[in-house]
């Protein structure tokens, strides 16, 4: 019988956005993406585009935060438990950018962490 893994699947690729309301225009008009969803979970706005079952995560740029992390910012991995996957993280001694699972509405919750390289990956679980 095979372990159920903890990950299950891409969630969304973050990208930043400049001009939020361009790149918006852009990814819908020009690429043809559908629009899923607009949220303001801190200081910055996020919409959320899906293509062919692929979503993207449009996140606005405000200057202190321009490119800390380059322009494809993070890839979100959904998850079944994040509070389990954050502990296996944990145990895989795995650089954290945060202690705890952050909520970000209607029951939904991410958490941040860098690959071996230093990327910037997310957990996301709906």
């Amino acid at each position: 019988m095979e372990k159920e893994s903890l990950f299950t699947g891409i969630e969304h690729i973050g990208i930043k956005a400049l001009d939020l309301e361009k790149a918006v225009s852009f990814y819908q008009e020009v690429l043809g993406f559908k629009y899923l969803r607009r949220i303001k979970p801190g200081q910055v706005q996020l919409v959320f585009l899906e293509l062919g079952g692929t979503v993207i995560e449009l996140v606005e740029v405000i200057e202190s935060y321009r490119f800390e992390d380059g322009v494809v910012n993070h890839l979100a991995i959904q998850v079944s438990d994040i509070f389990k996957a954050i502990e296996h993280l944990k145990d895989q001694q795995v650089e954290m950018d945060s202690f705890e699972p952050m909520p970000i509405g209607e029951g939904r919750y991410n958490f941040f962490f860098r690959g071996p390289s230093g990327e910037r990956l997310e957990l996301y679980q709906v």
